[in-house]
């Protein structure tokens, strides 16, 4: 019996020396460490005698070594979390013959393991931490089907990590250097923000499921509570976590859920000091809305007032001047709430509806919001122009289709008015060419087929002006103007992929504009797509494309010599299409 204890003891340690070798050296994108890891953690997530090999070899890893640091990044918490889970399972399940001493031991690794888990968030840098808290929610997310031991085992993990991170009175910390990387100073781009966000919400939403019923409501009222207290970036990292808390914070208590509507207010309009920019913004507003779509129904009238005190003379003509970062706060925050009130049901359409004509006045009124009505439904259809990485939809598809019979025409209305000044009209067309690049292909293309054509080619238009007379635009100017182009040129691709008639009906108001802005945009994003759309052209209409030789020629030239490496590939791409289809029979 003992030889066979010393057999087992030397497997188990050859099995753990094995693993950790293999993982020591490896890199963040090590595909084979990263395949390691899943079966390490598999197995030992289903076998709670791996799990405890694997724990102390997890335990007797110095903080200071090099293997500690230069792990895979996803290792450590992954490996931390499932043994502790199995552990925990195993110490809730009774064996046969056990005095309870082994029970007792699984249950003490456990905790240890959670413990070192909570060691390793507080050393490591923002993604890093975001890392762990993934990791932890993936462990305590169990399936609502489960049999016990499992969802008791969920419990007292949730419990023990939640008092190993001070939680609920250190929430903050969850989501400290959320858009800021503290370390080296950057600040981390959107898609790195909203993974961050993603995997602190996950995990305040698996504890908060899991933990006793007293402990989630304390859980959840410490985050409004912070966010109320919330400072310059504190506060937009703190607001991140309001939807992770919604609707049940809302439910159980508004009165400290509505504290918080000042501050998240402040932060989505831009007014907050401290805050850095676009990122906070963006933070905020996503809480402004989850705040308004969960808001009880017997408080909407109230809170909706409030918006109206706060933004209601800034959508209005005749009132004072204010600075243009004002304005486009209170576009942006009045957009949020009017989404999340189309998202409700019943009784807040006529809300909904009022907001969206507010918006529409304000281009008619000379109001202080006006110029930044784009930028309104821009936060009501997120821009998406990377199909491979698809936006959250602001609005449910049918909601989007009542706009297209409802808004849509009446921006065009605006944009075509003869006597509207010229900025009330760049407004409404960029408005509206938001809303349509937001409907399905299908939808914008058919049921909205005469609005898409008038758009584009007025869209296109005024593009190539740009281009040939560029202005000087900065920072949210030059965003909004970006977005506005790659959208238009979103809208042409679908209508050529479509072979929508009036693409070839109008090849001189379309390829000219193209090739324009294809060689002279400011955006690489913009250049790329012009030489895209180019090669559709070239493909489905060559026969046609012979008068714009010059403009074809001149462009690709430009773009087979661009500072961007993408553009001069699809650039390349175009001019051998020109050629190729030139050298083909006819």
């Amino acid at each position: 019996g003992q030889q066979g204890s010393s057999a087992g003891s030397a497997a188990a340690q050859a099995w753990s020396e094995a693993w950790r070798a293999e993982l020591s050296g490896a890199a963040a994108g090590d595909s084979r460490a990263a395949a390691l890891v899943a079966a390490v953690a598999s197995m030992a997530g289903a076998q709670a005698s791996r799990a405890g090999e694997l724990a102390s070899a997890l335990l007797d890893l110095s903080p200071n070594s090099a293997s500690y640091i230069e792990w895979l990044p996803s290792a450590l918490p992954k490996l931390l979390s499932t043994s502790a889970l199995s552990l925990a399972r195993a110490a809730l399940t009774p064996k046969e013959g056990d005095d309870g001493n082994g029970r007792s031991n699984d249950e003490a690794t456990a905790e240890s393991l959670l413990s070192r888990a909570a060691d390793v968030f507080r050393q490591r840098r923002p993604s890093g931490r975001f890392e762990v808290l993934a990791a932890l929610a993936e462990a305590l997310d169990v399936p609502a089907a489960s049999k016990e031991p499992a969802p008791a085992a969920a419990t007292w993990a949730a419990t023990k990590i939640a008092a190993a991170l001070e939680l609920p009175s250190k929430v903050p910390s969850l989501v400290e250097g959320l858009s800021t990387d503290f370390e080296e100073g950057t600040v981390p781009n959107s898609a790195t923000v909203s993974q961050r966000a993603d995997a602190a919400r996950a995990f305040l939403r698996a504890l908060g499921a899991r933990l006793p019923a007293a402990e989630a409501q304390a859980l959840r009222r410490r985050v409004p509570e912070a966010v109320a207290a919330g400072k310059g970036d504190g506060l937009a990292d703190c607001a991140s976590l309001l939807p992770a808390v919604l609707p049940e914070a809302c439910e159980s208590d508004w009165d400290l859920c509505r504290k918080a509507v000042p501050a998240v207010c402040r932060c989505a309009s831009g007014a907050e000091a401290g805050a850095s920019g676009v990122t906070a913004e963006a933070l905020a507003l996503e809480a402004l809305e989850a705040l308004v779509e969960t808001c009880p129904e017997q408080e909407v009238p109230s809170l909706l007032q409030n918006f109206r005190d706060t933004f209601g003379q800034l959508l209005q003509g005749g009132g004072k001047a204010v600075e243009p970062r004002a304005a486009r706060g209170a576009a942006s925050c009045w957009a949020a709430a009017t989404s999340a009130l189309l998202r409700r049901r019943g009784s807040c359409a006529e809300q909904a509806a009022s907001f969206l004509e507010a918006l529409l006045q304000a281009l008619d009124s000379a109001a202080p919001v006006g110029p930044f009505v784009p930028a309104a439904f821009q936060v009501l259809a997120p821009a998406q122009v990377d199909a491979s990485k698809p936006t959250r939809a602001k609005l449910p598809p049918l909601a989007l289709q009542q706009l297209s019979q409802t808004v849509l025409p009446s921006l065009v209305t605006r944009a075509k008015a003869s006597g509207t000044v010229a900025w009330s009209k760049r407004a409404a067309l960029e408005s509206a060419v938001s809303l349509l690049a937001a409907l399905p292909a299908e939808v914008a293309c058919s049921d909205c087929g005469d609005e898409l054509r008038w758009c584009t080619l007025t869209a296109l238009k005024r593009l190539k002006e740009e281009c040939t007379s560029p202005a000087d635009v900065k920072d949210a100017s030059a965003r909004e103007a970006a977005v506005f182009a790659a959208q238009a040129l979103q809208l042409l691709v679908r209508a050529t992929r479509r072979s929508l008639a009036w693409v070839e009906d109008e090849l001189h108001s379309v390829a000219i504009p193209v090739c324009e802005i294809g060689a002279s945009h400011r955006v690489p994003l913009v250049r790329l797509g012009a030489f895209q759309e180019l090669m559709a052209l070239l493909q489905q209409s060559f026969g046609h494309m012979a008068p714009f030789k010059k403009q074809i020629q001149a462009a690709c030239k430009k773009g087979v010599e661009d500072r961007c490496r993408e553009v001069r590939l699809v650039a390349v791409a175009a001019l051998n299409t020109w050629h190729c289809m030139g050298a083909a029979p006819q």
